[in-house]
């Protein structure tokens, strides 16, 4: 008897079991890369430039008709789409200047906005001459200084801006060696009024 119960559990142990099944997992979704469009670039430039235009402007609609009219790029749509308080310079330096003045425009009615706007024409200027450059870096910098008073801040943001039109790209060397001396001087002046008022 006890034979038999050893070679029938002999004989269970030896029969294959069915092997176990393991459900197979559905395939991970792969997250669809979102697109944005005119609509989310207009209503980043609503939401980041809300600090500087009136209470009861809104640039949303004026904002998209432009992206849609003067087909922004794809670079600038992102830009201006997650842009925050700021960062105005950098998006709008994705736009050539047709595409750029109206944006301006559309913005341009504070003394704040002014401020801004120059500040972002002096994004990246690069003149090539060591103390233009310099005197266009220490100008961005006083721009964002509260401590300076706002009107100074607007005539500076004014003046410097003009940059912006002067063919300033490799100017002749007589040229060169008087912008610099120029540049030089501005940059002194600067200097000691930014640091009276604490701003260096």
């Amino acid at each position: 008897m006890r034979l038999m119960i050893a070679l029938g559990a002999l004989l269970v142990g030896a029969c294959p079991h069915d092997p176990v099944v393991t459900p197979a997992r559905p395939p991970a979704k792969v997250a669809s890369p979102v697109t944005l469009g005119c609509g989310d670039a207009a209503a980043g430039l609503e939401r980041a430039t809300r600090d500087i235009r009136a209470p009861e402007q809104s640039v949303l609609g004026p904002m998209r008709e432009r992206c849609l009219d003067d087909q922004w790029s794809e670079a600038a749509i992102t830009c201006f789409a997650t842009m925050k308080s700021g960062e105005l310079g950098p998006c709008a330096n994705l736009l050539d200047d047709r595409q750029r003045e109206p944006v301006f425009a559309q913005l341009g009615s504070t003394d704040r906005a002014s401020v801004a706007i120059a500040l972002a024409k002096l994004y990246d200027l690069k003149i090539g001459i060591a103390e233009c450059d310099q005197f266009v870096a220490t100008v961005a910098l006083m721009l964002s200084c509260d401590a300076m008073p706002l009107e100074t801040r607007i005539q500076l943001g004014l003046e410097t801006s003009d940059f912006w039109s002067l063919p300033t790209k490799n100017p002749p060397p007589e040229a060169a060696r008087r912008m610099a001396t120029v540049c030089k001087s501005s940059l002194e002046t600067l200097s000691q009024q930014a640091a009276t008022v604490g701003c260096m």
